[in-house]
């Protein structure tokens, strides 16, 4: 199988793109910008086809983190819940134009102008544990991701065995399994404005 690669040349991008927003939907910018210790312990980071979802471990309550947020807030929010990102890159070719990348192990958080506008979870040690709100990531069955979403498969994909959800409409998310057998397992995932090699 083939394998992904995130900020190097010769990338394509996902059709969709993100609409800037200046905010995190519901969430209170001064809370994002300076967590207290009480806030950090409580979220959950969830996978989300519109961006990421910020789950209340305690009361389940959830707030978008969306495609369009500004940098510095999505960084901060991050690196409280998994650790201060890895380091920062950047590729100029992609198919969507520019695009800047931060790196939290195995998951990589996308840019452009500034503005939050994808993500990508690959399988590796670290962050390899996030997951959708119904439990889907990496190392997810494929008939098990069958039990909780409706998705399509990509039979002429050149990057191995792809997938997508959400149909042809905005929200969904995308990845790839090990084959085509039922019992196949996720290795990756992404969604929003991505710079994959193809």
């Amino acid at each position: 199988m083939s394998v992904l690669a995130i900020g190097i040349t010769g990338c394509s991008a996902e059709s969709k793109k993100a609409e800037p927003t200046a905010q995190v939907s519901g969430l209170d910018q001064s809370a994002i910008a300076k967590p207290d210790a009480t806030t950090v312990a409580q979220i959950v980071i969830a996978l989300d086809g519109e961006g990421l979802r910020l789950v209340n471990a305690e009361t389940g309550s959830t707030r978008l983190l969306a495609f369009g947020t500004d940098r510095v807030a999505t960084e901060t929010v991050l690196a409280a819940q998994l650790g201060p990102y890895d380091g920062r890159s950047s590729n100029d070719e992609c198919g969507a134009g520019p695009i800047d990348f931060s790196n939290f192990g195995d998951f990589t958080v996308n840019f452009q102008e500034g503005l939050f506008v994808g993500w990508f979870l690959r399988n590796g040690d670290r962050n390899a544990t996030l997951t959708t709100m119904s439990g889907i990531g990496i190392g997810t069955k494929r008939s098990d991701m069958a039990k909780s979403v409706v998705f399509d498969m990509y039979d002429e994909s050149s990057i191995g065995t792809e997938f997508h959800t959400g149909g042809d409409g905005p929200g969904g998310f995308s990845g790839l399994l090990e084959s085509d057998a039922a019992d196949a397992r996720i290795t990756d995932l992404w969604a929003g404005t991505n710079c994959i090699f193809r």
